[in-house]
């Protein structure tokens, strides 16, 4: 059982040093630039400040609100099994977990805000007419849900309300699911692109979440043990060691699917325009994305090195969770893509095989922002509550 310590004593006087604070102010820079870029292109208008148009809608804020959302949900998952499910093995990750997943949903909910021309319309029409078979309804509202439970979880954490913390975790956990799959019913239920309509996105979806929530749970934790110079041990090793197994299952699990997607793609009935869009990935426009960044860096090298360390090394599953996170990421920019790049009237003789996006400088700088907005959070976390992190049941 770890030590409960008063509120006005959380804050962790180690890590207010010259180094951190620069490297704080780093990220926070990164976030304001990112910002400053997304109140440009909502003034200039999208058209012209994104890469994005009428054939291709969706591009890199996207897949990048997706990486972040669901990695967020597998913060939330991980949380969950540890407080609410009796994994103690999981327990001493979980108060960091949820307060990653806090500052991982408000980074994503950055970039949805940035995606769509009038995010304002957004809070007031999914309270004042909600459309209740809508997926991205669902999605949002559930995410909200999911990102007050946690904040709830967070607040109960540090009162010692183990109790009701637990509880509201397990709600969270719950509405965290619900919205993953809804964000992955927002694909899985789109006949056209064919790509997208298949029932194993759900699982795809969910193996993912939890993947790069096991993955960020582990990076976070050793640089945290780093910043205070500190060596891992005891029940924290234990259950680092816990993570980095449910990451080399999920690894295993989401290399399977894969195989399995895109066979069934050239083996099934799947029709011309979702083959055309498979090979996009497999040899097309978006190759290099699939095979290095997705499969082998995203997949295969981070499950070898886990199965190769017997899951004991530290600094392996560091190594692998970077992998598994990068390959994630790519992972939702090829998924997103390749669905959109496969003209209408591909029929036509004259129509060029896929159409092109590539993402302008604006929408780096916004996804830059929000992986700055990441880092600030998480580092200001670390200073100023960083003994809460100690604190589980």
């Amino acid at each position: 059982m770890a030590e409960y310590f008063p509120l006005d004593t959380l804050e962790d006087r180690r890590l207010a040093t010259p180094q951190l604070k620069r490297l704080t102010h780093f990220f926070s820079l990164i976030t304001i630039i990112g910002l400053i870029a997304g109140s440009y292109a909502s003034m200039v208008g999208h058209r012209y400040a994104y890469g994005v148009y009428r054939e291709i809608p969706w591009g890199l804020l996207t897949s990048s609100f997706a990486f972040f959302a669901m990695t967020a949900t597998g913060l939330c998952l991980l949380s969950a099994i540890g407080h609410a499910y009796g994994v103690l093995t999981l327990a001493p990750l979980g108060t960091r977990a949820v307060y990653l997943s806090v500052v991982m949903t408000i980074s994503g909910f950055l970039l949805f805000g940035f995606s769509i021309e009038n995010p304002w319309r957004l809070f007031l029409y999914n309270a004042t007419s909600p459309n209740l078979t809508a997926n991205i309804w669902w999605m949002c509202t559930l995410f909200g849900v999911m990102s007050g439970c946690l904040f709830l979880k967070f607040s109960f954490l540090v009162a010692n309300r183990f109790g009701w913390a637990i509880g509201i975790g397990t709600l969270g956990a719950v509405a965290g699911v619900g919205a993953n799959n809804n964000l992955g019913g927002l694909f899985a239920t789109a006949a056209d692109p064919p790509i997208w309509y298949d029932f194993q996105m759900l699982i795809l979806f969910l193996t993912s979440a939890v993947l790069t929530g096991a993955a960020a749970i582990i990076i976070a934790t050793d640089f945290a043990f780093r910043i205070r110079k500190q060596k891992i041990g005891g029940d924290m090793l234990k259950a680092m060691q816990a993570a980095g197994t449910i990451l080399a299952l999920t690894l295993a699990i989401l290399l399977v699917v894969t195989v399995s997607r895109y066979t069934s793609m050239f083996f099934g009935d799947t029709t011309e325009p979702g083959q055309v869009a498979a090979l996009a990935l497999i040899k097309g426009p978006l190759a290099f994305n699939f095979w290095i960044m997705e499969c082998l860096a995203g997949l295969v090298l981070p499950l070898l090195i886990l199965i190769i360390t017997k899951v004991k090394n530290i600094g392996a599953m560091k190594i692998a969770g970077y992998l598994a996170l990068a390959g994630a990421f790519f992972q939702r920019y090829d998924l997103v893509i390749s669905g959109q790049i496969v003209p209408k009237l591909i029929d036509f003789n004259d129509i060029t095989p896929y159409l092109h996006y590539a993402p302008t400088v604006v929408e780096l700088l916004e996804v830059m922002g929000a992986f700055g907005l990441l880092g600030a959070g998480f580092l200001l976390g670390e200073r100023f509550i960083g003994k809460v992190f100690r604190i589980y049941p």
